[in-house]
C-alpha cells in the first residue's frame, strides 16, 4: 500500500463523497460492521446482525460501494462485502494528520 507523506495529503472529491456516505446513523453501523469482521461478510449476514430490511441494507451498501469504502464480489446467489482497506486509511489519515 502506498502511503503519501503527510505534508503532501489533501482533501479530494472521493473523501468527502466517503464522508457524505458515513453521514448515516445506518450506514455507519454497517462500516463498522464490516471494518470490525476483516474478512468478506455475506449480505445475509449483515442483514440478521444489524436487523435491517434486505432493501434498506442494500440500499445502504449500495451508497457505501459507491463512495469507495467496501467493495462487493458476488459468487453465485450470494454477494460478499468488505471495507477497502486503502480508502479507509486515506481517511484515517487524512483526519489525523489535521487534528
Amino acid at each position: 500500500m502506498k502511503t503519501l507523506p503527510l505534508t503532501r495529503l489533501q482533501a479530494r472529491d472521493a473523501h468527502a463523497h466517503a464522508f457524505q456516505a458515513l453521514a448515516s446513523r445506518t450506514r455507519l453501523e454497517v462500516f463498522f460492521f464490516l471494518v470490525r469482521a476483516r474478512r468478506e461478510v455475506p449480505a445475509g449476514e449483515i442483514q440478521a446482525e444489524l436487523e435491517i430490511p434486505g432493501p434498506t441494507l442494500s440500499h445502504h451498501l449500495d451508497r457505501l460501494r459507491r463512495a469507495g469504502l467496501i467493495q462487493s464480489r458476488k459468487e453465485e446467489r450470494f454477494v460478499y462485502y468488505s471495507t477497502r482497506p486503502e480508502m479507509v486509511s486515506e481517511l484515517v489519515r487524512l483526519l489525523t494528520a489535521c487534528c
